[in-house]
């Protein structure tokens, strides 16, 4: 038996936690915890989640106060950015140095065009990662902030090129008057009615302000190995969209559309539901519970 004192660290909302950085030095004794669901991997002042009190919190502000915010998502990216909310000029210095990244790199077109149309879009936006790491490497390297930013310009394009790829659709140029979100529904869609257009634009900017951060999550935690190696920021966004890709990450989601698709109409909803009663059937309710909240 031996005495082992570690230090406590306090953080903002009350939590402690034991730092056992020196832990295995001092005693050759290992913490075993899978999925992390007991460890705080990185100090972070980014995101705080309270899934047993739907809590979730940017940078100390209320989720439910940032999707009202003005500026929509790209004020909450500044915020996730920079530590704070836009102020003065700062908002539409940043929408306009997003709005001229907007345009997709014509080597990261090429790379859609060449993958089939029937392959996953998962795949073809981990290759996407992949094109812009090349064509920013080395002379053409970018520090981490400016990278950042460059992502969130062309990952709107990237994604609507890559749906109209694989639905056998013409790609559609960004327009940089558009809004952030605007612009990414006019891409996907081309011309709407107005009236669809504003439903469809208004669900995108809550739900983009709801998923612009999730703590320590698999992708992220991803993202941030790889990062740790000195890899280059577009490396370390294919290696993160490779892990979202996984069924038990992202890919619940798909897995959520499958679902709705095989029940097909309101009225086989009942039919559905009894057989996911039925242990024997294998038939699963997707979409319900989730692993914080």
């Amino acid at each position: 038996d031996c005495k082992i004192s570690l230090p406590v660290m306090h953080g903002s909302d009350g939590t402690l936690a034991v730092d056992t950085t020196s832990l295995y030095k001092d005693s050759k004794i290992l913490t075993y915890d899978p999925g992390f669901m007991s460890t705080a991997a990185c100090k972070s002042e980014i995101t705080f989640i309270d899934g047993d009190e739907g809590i979730l919190r940017y940078r100390g502000y209320d989720i439910a106060d940032l999707t009202m915010a003005d500026g929509g998502f790209c004020s909450i990216a500044y915020l996730l950015l920079y530590g704070t909310m836009p102020q003065g000029r700062e908002l539409a210095d940043f929408v306009a140095t997003v709005s001229r990244e907007c345009n997709v790199r014509t080597q990261v077109l090429d790379v859609i065009r060449a993958l089939p149309r029937d392959a996953h879009p998962m795949a073809i936006l981990i290759a996407s990662f992949a094109a812009l790491a090349a064509h920013y490497h080395g002379a053409n390297s970018l520090d981490p902030l400016r990278s950042a930013i460059v992502a969130i310009s062309q990952v709107p394009g990237i994604v609507a090129s890559i749906y109209r790829h694989t639905s056998g659709a013409p790609l559609i140029e960004a327009d940089p008057s558009l809004g952030y979100v605007q612009n990414f529904v006019h891409m996907m869609f081309g011309d709407l009615h107005e009236t669809r257009k504003s439903i469809i634009c208004k669900a995108l900017e809550a739900i983009f302000i709801m998923h612009a951060d999730h703590e320590q999550n698999a992708s992220t935690a991803t993202v941030r190995a790889t990062g740790s190696a000195g890899a280059n920021l577009f490396a370390c966004l294919s290696a993160g969209a490779a892990t979202l890709w996984g069924p038990a990450h992202g890919g619940a989601n798909e897995a959520v559309v499958k679902m709705l698709e095989e029940i097909g109409r309101p009225e086989r909803v009942g039919e559905f539901i009894e057989k996911v009663k039925e242990k024997e059937s294998g038939v699963r309710l997707m979409g319900f519970g989730h692993r914080v909240y």
